[in-house]
């Protein structure tokens, strides 16, 4: 499962705008994650499919990014095979903030949100 690589799909889509591409991306592997929990239910997999669902809630506006943030650091084994830095609180604090200035600048409420707010061209 390539967890790392949908994660940096992810960021750079979101980073540059392009939410539908992001949420693409994630409704494609919760489609993926549930088929894997039926077969072989696995913790990472487990908190991967949770991770999902929780960032599509915060790009939905469902969750504030406090939210997002406290229920997120609960999903250990993930956060744990996601430090590949061996830095995980600046991993961590880097992808909260990426996430922050996205939201903020593209004012994120999919399936609605504002590409041309900050004179994106």
């Amino acid at each position: 499962m390539p967890i790392l690589s949908d994660i940096e799909i992810i960021k750079s889509a979101i980073i540059y705008g392009d939410l539908d591409d992001a949420m693409s991306v994630i409704r494609g592997r919760q489609k993926a994650l549930a088929y894997a929990l039926k077969k072989k239910p696995t913790e990472k997999v487990t908190e991967y499919s949770e991770f999902l669902k929780e960032l599509e809630s915060l790009l939905q506006g469902k969750l504030t990014l406090g939210e997002f943030r406290e229920r997120t650091s609960r999903l250990q084994v993930l956060m744990d095979y996601l430090d590949i830095t061996g830095d995980r609180e600046n991993m961590l604090s880097s992808f909260y903030y990426l996430l922050e200035y996205s939201l903020d600048r593209y004012n994120v409420r999919y399936p609605e949100f504002d590409g041309k707010r900050c004179d994106d061209k």
